[in-house]
């Protein structure tokens, strides 16, 4: 279950403070006079596979500290998403700031061993102790074989979660200081020089290469859950690496310029992401919405393993999916304190779905939660967010815990930094680049729409699956395809900006959205269809869910009073406020 890891992951993380402190001092013979014999040095620690995964779990605790793990900022303002200024200061040179490009060298969210860059340096600390550790420990070569497989799988976990929180520090701050070796007592290693991101990129690979042959796959491993390593994972971040070492950077140069022998990188992305596809562990959920409703409810897909990781959050602990990125709900007896919705999303992302995209309004959230009349109603249209995380899909223990709160209470929701649909859409853009023969990269292409087509009817399918796809040229024509397929695909998910930059077109997507939402706005071609007014209806078995197939956001019908409908403005935009009352009830 979910819980396992969260039980013991503070005791974890006490144990493994001592650990650390213990490795720091061991170099100092005089600290203490004394030995205790209860001690955890690394002689101890690293002699049983039982205190080996304390350690490990040690690095995780670095990662879903509520300040650090993107912070919900680091990856925003894109094509699709931005940071709602509402709530905040728009010029505090904190959070806010970092997620609209307004940072400077004195941003507060910077500051301090608490933030991000402090705590993944923490999480390397900690994972660069375990490696060294493990590789000199007796048991990963003179145990019994059992004992031989889970040293070797925890040495992969310690290489891959360093792997990945140097990732995390090179995509957000370029050329970093990088070590390997645990830090020394006499701080010989402790301030290192920067070292080139393509260096690191080219370690990492070679790490993540070791890494995968120790690794068991996730229906092979011990612990059986997302919230660990396994191959899968390890795979997926060395080709998702390998494109960032192949694709664009703001590099030494100080231009934007692609990354060396980029085909070489590419090829290993591709192959990693076809073997993935082909060991079958991880699959496409059918359904769309149910990643989202499973991860909602803190719960598991362990019939399809999507996620080929989740970063385990704690309720109350940790988790800011739901309450700042998520559906809109404002204070109420049934769901408690609002949220915050601090991510917001834009028309024009609304308006690049076809319609029969089954994942258009899981991604973009046009309804919210009111305590009257009906409690739910269709958002002001500037006013979109993020629809994958709705607390009407979280468990009774967090309901519970919010009706009685007064501020915000974490939702414990796990974040999922990778999934299938990731592996099929770089296998598809990879062999693209490579100049590949197409047969893989288009079905892996159509793969991952005929989810997103799944419940259209048999003409639609068939025009946007298979027709769509076998109709674009290989080259710029089939990338351009990936662009928006991963745009529809991953909204809301810290993808689309690192995406956009190792394509260059960070620039270029933001402006066509500004141009798009003008045009939205403006009513003018190819969006002048867009309706005066929505109506719907309620679903007859959930009074509270509109009934989606009767609202009608691509059709024109009038603008006078429909029986049984409810009515609500919706262009032009232009009049729409954020504390604008909008909503507009008529039971016909």
């Amino acid at each position: 279950m979910k819980s396992t890891k969260s039980i013991y992951l503070n005791t974890c993380f006490r144990l493994f403070c001592g650990i650390s402190t213990v490795f720091a001092l061991s170099g100092c013979g005089d600290f203490l006079e004394t030995e205790s014999k209860s001690t955890f040095t690394s002689d101890v620690v690293f002699s049983s596979t039982t205190y080996v995964n304390y350690a490990i779990t040690g690095i995780y605790t670095a990662i879903p500290q509520n300040d650090v793990y993107m912070n919900f900022y680091f990856p925003f303002n894109t094509d699709i998403e931005y940071q709602n200024f509402s709530t905040g200061n728009t010029s505090d040179n904190e959070r806010r700031s970092i997620g609209n490009y307004l940072i400077n060298a004195g941003n507060q969210a910077l500051a301090g061993g608490g933030r991000p860059w402090g705590n993944y340096y923490k999480g390397i600390e900690r994972a660069n102790l375990c490696i060294k550790e493990i590789r000199n420990s007796s048991l990963l070569t003179e145990g019994t074989t059992s004992v031989q497989a889970l040293m070797k799988a925890y040495l992969g976990e310690a290489l891959t979660l360093r792997a990945y929180l140097y990732t995390l520090l090179v995509i957000n701050w370029g050329d970093i200081p990088f070590k390997t070796d645990p830090t020394q007592p006499d701080g010989s290693n402790f301030s290192n020089p920067k070292t080139d991101r393509d260096d690191i990129y080219d370690y990492l690979i070679t790490d993540l290469q070791e890494a995968i042959e120790l690794l068991p796959w996730l229906k092979d491993s011990e612990t059986g859950t997302p919230e660990r390593v396994s191959k899968g994972f390890a795979k997926g971040l060395l080709a998702r690496i390998c494109l960032y070492r192949g694709g664009y950077s703001f590099r030494t140069s100080m231009k934007m310029e692609r990354g060396s022998n980029w085909q070489y990188y590419y090829g290993i992305a591709a192959q990693q992401c076809r073997e993935i596809i082909d060991n079958g562990t991880h699959r496409l959920n059918p359904s769309y919405a149910n990643i989202w409703k499973t991860l909602c409810k803190l719960d598991f897909d362990r019939t399809y393993n999507e996620n080929l990781m989740e970063i385990g959050f704690t309720m109350s602990y940790s988790g800011d999916n739901g309450y700042i990125a998520g559906w809109k709900y404002v204070t109420s007896d049934k769901y408690g304190y609002q949220t915050q919705s601090g991510i917001m999303t834009t028309p024009a992302y609304l308006y690049s779905f076809h319609p029969k995209d089954s994942r258009r309004l899981v991604s973009v959230g046009v309804a919210s939660y009111d305590a009257t009349p009906k409690q739910v109603i269709i958002q002001n249209p500037a006013s979109l967010t993020i629809g994958k995380w709705n607390r009407k899909w979280m468990t009774d223990a967090y309901l519970t815990l919010m009706k009685s709160a007064s501020g915000k209470i974490l939702t414990g929701v796990n974040w999922v930094p990778m999934r299938m649909a990731d592996v099929y859409l770089m296998l598809a853009e990879a062999d693209n680049a490579l100049g590949q023969s197409m047969d893989e990269a288009r079905v892996a292409l159509k793969t991952v729409r005929a989810r997103a087509f799944a419940d259209a009817d048999d003409l639609t399918k068939a025009a946007m699956v298979d027709a769509y796809v076998d109709g674009l040229a290989a080259g710029d024509d089939f990338f351009n395809a990936v662009v928006n397929e991963r745009a529809w695909e991953f909204g809301g998910e810290a993808i689309r900006k690192y995406d956009l930059i190792r394509w260059n077109l960070l620039l270029d997507k933001i402006m066509e959205m500004r141009q798009n939402n003008l045009s939205i706005v403006n009513r003018t071609y190819p969006y002048d269809y867009i309706p005066n007014y929505l109506f719907y209806r309620y679903d007859d078995n959930d009074p509270e869910e509109i009934d989606y197939a009767t609202l009608n956001l691509d059709t024109d019908k009038g603008d006078s009073d429909i029986s049984g409908f409810n009515r609500v403005p919706w262009y032009p935009m232009k009049a729409w406020t954020s504390t604008a009352t909008a909503q507009e009830n008529y039971d016909g």
